[in-house]
């Protein structure tokens, strides 16, 4: 098979880079010249201060220079580019080729689009990594690793996919991959909040006046997939079942206690707004969640209000501050004047 990953950044390039050094043949394709050039003449540069930093050879291209017939397409791009890569990636698509979603969100719907369900493996992917400049990546640490058929089934071509990424770290196969998705899904939701301060994700999960309104978030969120039949399970970072039973300080210790020890400690949000200064993946995560839940008439108001907060320091309306919190969470207390119980019931 040929391999082709799409979106050479902090997540999908230091998977890549891992299959690379084991002797696996992928073209590695971004949108970022100077990162194109970089990896072609001195290839791609992985920084782990756990297992010591490596460069390896990769021959890598613009997203416009694509012509050849596609056949294996890891999609690694932000969520708000997943249209735009896959007008591209569409029309290249051997009939028997298929796109493996290494994104935030829940693209998979978006993906199935443009190639049909049956050309999309969705994939839950948890590790942590950054895009330092051209050529290099930070790695911050492995965690989970999920692939499934959108259909359920343990197809041939699933097994293969696992057996092909294991050199990365182990893979595991699904039967209902979209319960791992709207699971992270929804701790996204939670863990965004401390994005819009400068705070580290363990301090802003920690920061004890805010707590109920990120709390309110996650339960927000997780009337979504309750509605949709979809079961949210536990993962690394995540324990829906604390939040149902209105445990939500050991929740957010959680998650807040797994990031704890990472060299990836900021959101890849705050990452986009602080330092790249660029759009965040803010309506493809938290604001698809809110989308899909007023389409089943739903109500996600503080989520809501997340998205526009985000949407105003991107337009140099806000600054990154601790203060933003202490707004989200009298926003709550004015959605919510009862508490977080009658939402709790919900999910």
């Amino acid at each position: 098979m040929k391999y082709t990953l799409v979106g050479a950044g902090a997540i999908g390039g230091s998977m890549a880079a891992w299959l690379s050094r084991a002797g696996a043949e992928i073209l590695y394709v971004d949108v970022v010249p100077q990162h194109v050039q970089a990896m072609n003449e001195k290839g791609l540069t992985i920084q782990d201060p756990r297992e010591g930093d490596f460069t390896v050879p990769v021959k890598a291209a613009l997203l416009d220079e694509l012509t050849e017939p596609l056949e294996v397409v890891f999609l690694a791009t932000k969520t708000q580019h997943t249209r735009s890569a896959m007008e591209k990636i569409a029309p290249l698509l051997k009939p028997d080729g298929y796109v493996v979603s290494l994104q935030n969100g829940i693209n998979e719907y978006v993906i199935a689009e443009y190639v049909g369900q049956n050309r999309v493996i969705g994939a839950f992917v948890n590790w942590a990594a950054d895009y330092i400049g051209p050529g290099v990546i930070r790695f911050g640490g492995h965690s989970n690793f999920v692939i499934g058929e959108l259909d359920g089934s343990i197809s041939p071509r699933l097994l293969e996919l696992q057996k092909f990424c294991s050199p990365f770290q182990p893979v595991e196969v699904s039967e209902n991959v979209m319960r791992q998705l709207w699971s992270k899904q929804v701790n996204i939701s939670a863990m965004f909040a401390t994005g819009i301060t400068h705070l580290l994700i363990p301090g802003g999960l920690e920061f004890e006046p805010s707590q109920e309104a990120i709390a309110c978030l996650a339960l927000e969120a997780m009337q979504v997939p309750k509605k949709m039949g979809v079961e949210l399970v536990d993962f690394d970072d995540f324990r829906p079942g604390l939040y149902r039973e209105g445990r939500y300080r050991e929740a957010m210790q959680v998650t807040a206690d797994h990031y704890r020890p990472m060299v990836k400690n900021y959101t890849g949000l705050y990452r986009d707004l602080a330092v790249r200064k660029r759009p965040s993946e803010i309506d493809g995560t938290v604001g698809t969640t809110v989308e899909m839940g007023e389409k089943q008439g739903l109500s996600l108001p503080l989520s809501r209000r997340l998205v526009e907060m985000v949407h105003e320091i991107e337009a140099g309306k806000r600054e990154i501050c601790t203060e933003n919190l202490l707004e989200l969470q009298a926003e709550y207390k004015r959605l919510y004047p009862n508490g977080l119980e009658e939402l709790r019931s919900r999910v």
